[in-house]
């Protein structure tokens, strides 16, 4: 292939070539053939052009450096048309046609100034205005509560967008007080978990000016924790109207009474339910509460004090879904008879606490043996149980945990119920029932097993 069809007279001048054709030219080398062309790429020689790399195409980037070269050399651009006519004929010579089409479509303003532009218009960008929201809110998802309170301050934009349901998921406001109708507000953001233990609610709760107060709202919630919590019973009955989804509730160590038990029964749908050491339960509404709400599993009423009527009511409406239960202190007032009707009505039990119940016999015991699912049991200070009568136990397979802590039962008949009932049954390795509860022991970040976001 013939050099000169390749490389114009002015390709020759390296100062100026093109710089897609730049690479060593030496006019004494005797081969003219080392020069390739295919589609428009150039192929070095391996031999004559050891260590010289292909150079790109001509693109804006090159456009720009040439631009940049020659001005340097005859000073800063005039915005005049007459400096735009006099590069373009200085570059006439020195540039391929195809960027020559460039500039006459107009790029040449763009290259010229761009920088000028690009350095002017950066400060004035917001570039929040650039998100989406969905974007917004994932970054939103990140902050606290707090923060997002302070957010919403900023502008209107992110005022609307602090609101969305998707931020107030999950809440935890324990150990805070709650101004007069502050409940409504968190409600009405359709919260779905929300811890509250230890916290103080003032009344009343749900204030006309929010969705909460509206006759026909029902909110989104359905685990709620107000384990020893300060709310009155009426404010309780407010807040339980507005709910139709609770699943798992705990008003551990709340006072509460009939009317509140009633408005809880509306939840059909709840299936765990920690009352332990709530006081004010009557039996009109826990007829209520166990009529409607049948699908219950876990069920704690240990140290409620119930009348003699109220636990057997208890006992003989208990739901067959029960699986979980902790009937504990209940002294005097709970007997054999009413362990009978408990095994009678939850054949599917797997924990059952009956500690401190002080009548129960071991006649008792023997009718626990029905239960074939049965985990645990716990009997601590059923001082009318003899210890020989617990060796009945060894006929439950899937028995793994018994409880019997008390000074009833001295070291060597506690040796006597571990030989007879074996290896494979732990005894004493609890102090405290978990039934129902929702958090135990450090796990404090969570409640039920779900993360809470404070």
């Amino acid at each position: 292939m013939d050099t000169q069809r390749i490389l114009s007279s002015v390709d020759v001048d390296i100062d100026r070539s093109p710089v897609c054709k730049r690479a060593r030219y030496d006019m004494d080398l005797p081969d003219t053939n080392r020069w390739t062309l295919s589609k428009n790429e150039l192929i070095l020689h391996s031999v004559y052009d050891s260590g010289v790399e292909r150079l790109v195409s001509d693109s804006e980037f090159a456009l720009e450096k040439e631009l940049k070269r020659h001005n340097v050399k005859s000073g800063a651009a005039s915005e005049t048309p007459t400096s735009k006519v006099e590069q373009i004929a200085i570059l006439e010579a020195s540039l391929p046609e195809n960027t020559l089409q460039k500039l006459s479509m107009g790029e040449l303003d763009n290259i010229m100034f761009h920088d000028e532009k690009k350095s002017c218009n950066n400060s004035n960008i917001n570039y929040f205005d650039l998100l989406s929201d969905e974007v917004i809110l994932h970054i939103f998802q990140k902050l606290s509560k707090t923060q997002l309170g302070n957010v919403a301050l900023v502008c209107r934009r992110f005022s609307q967008l602090v609101e969305d349901e998707s931020l107030w998921t999950r809440m935890d406001i324990s150990n805070r007080s709650l101004e007069k109708g502050a409940m409504g507000t968190i409600l009405s953001r359709q919260v779905i978990i929300l811890k509250m233990s230890k916290t103080r609610v003032m009344d009343p709760p749900i204030l006309p000016n929010v969705k909460a107060s509206l006759p026909d709202y029902r909110c989104r919630l359905m685990y709620l924790d107000l384990t020893m919590a300060s709310v009155s019973p009426p404010s309780l009955v407010t807040i339980f109207n507005q709910c139709r989804r609770l699943k798992k509730l705990s008003l551990e160590s709340v006072p509460i009474d009939d009317s509140v038990l009633v408005a809880l029964s509306a939840n059909r749908e709840l299936e765990v339910l920690n009352l332990a050491m709530a006081s004010g339960i009557g039996v009109d509404g826990l007829r209520y509460l166990l009529t409607n709400c049948r699908k219950i599993r876990e069920l704690n009423l240990s140290w409620t004090y119930l009348n003699s009527v109220s636990i057997d009511l208890v006992c003989e409406n208990l739901p067959p879904t029960v699986d979980r239960f902790n009937f504990s202190g209940c002294r005097k007032l709970l007997d054999d008879q009413n362990v009978v009707q408990i095994v009678a009505n939850c054949p599917n039990l797997r924990e059952l606490d009956l500690s401190d119940c002080t009548s129960i016999t071991g006649d008792a015991v023997k009718k626990l043996t029905v239960l074939d699912e049965l985990n645990f049991l716990s009997l601590s200070r059923c001082y009318l149980i003899p210890y020989r009568s617990l060796l009945v136990l060894k006929k439950m397979k899937s028995l793994a945990y018994l409880d019997v802590h008390g000074s009833y039962i001295n070291d060597d008949e506690f040796k006597v119920i571990k030989n007879g009932l074996g290896a494979n049954v732990n005894i004493n390795k609890f102090k405290f029932s978990s039934i129902a509860r929702p958090s135990v022991g450090v796990k404090k970040s969570k409640i039920w097993n779900m993360k809470i976001k404070d």
